[in-house]
């Protein structure tokens, strides 16, 4: 006979496949979510589906009304909290991260910016966004701190401020991913702070400028 998936197995399928329609902006934001749909659509009960539903709720990414289930829309103020969490969280990871980053992760960093700006021209942005949100993971692991790790990992951080934000482009943030690196290597704590806090709230001052001016569109 088959063996059948756990409970617990099929809980965190649903949680994880659902998560990710959410951020890959399957549901239309203020639309009712069909659950029985999405059982068959998950391959999964109602039982897992609603345990996954009610963990994504409490990260911020669904509300529940008598109704049902809706994808919570990000307001301009949401988007402000979740980058300014972000550059507080990730400001200190970059410092506690100098004791233990490596030469190694160092090349690594810098190649995995290197080689994407070098494509833009052939392939576009994709790959820079990628090796971003690779760096800025790799700095949250290696500040070695259980609290900031579960942090940014619980309330989807990175993810939340990319997918429901906005990009800077390439040319505004490669030096500055750069300039990050190096203070990095040179064990500068308080400088890569700085600078990882002050690369983050560019983000900020983006939003602002694009929702006064009405050239940018964030909210999808």
């Amino acid at each position: 006979m088959p063996r059948q998936a756990s409970g617990d197995t099929l809980d965190h399928s649903a949680y994880v496949q659902l998560k990710d329609m959410i951020l890959n902006k399957q549901f239309e934001s203020g639309k009712l979510i069909i659950q029985n749909q999405l059982t068959e659509l998950l391959g999964v009960s109602r039982t897992p589906l609603r345990k996954a539903m009610a963990e994504l709720e409490m990260e911020g990414y669904l509300i529940r009304t008598p109704k049902g289930w809706y994808v919570k829309e990000f307001s301009l103020e949401d988007m402000i909290s979740v980058f300014e969490l972000r550059a507080v969280l990730e400001g200190l990871a970059c410092r506690l991260a100098v004791a233990n980053l490596e030469r190694a992760d160092f090349a690594y960093m810098r190649a995995l910016f290197q080689h994407a700006y070098e494509e833009l021209d052939a392939k576009g942005s994709g790959d820079y966004y990628a090796a971003d949100k690779k760096f800025h993971r790799l700095i949250v692991m290696k500040s070695d701190n259980a609290y900031v790790i579960k942090t940014v990992e619980s309330f989807n951080i990175i993810e939340t401020s990319l997918t429901q934000g906005l990009y800077r482009s390439p040319h505004e943030t490669y030096l500055e991913h750069m300039e990050m690196i190096s203070a990095l290597e040179a064990g500068d704590g308080d400088r890569a702070e700085e600078l990882m806090r002050s690369h983050i709230r560019g983000a900020i001052d983006k939003l602002k400028a694009g929702i006064v001016s009405g050239s940018l569109e964030i909210f999808r």
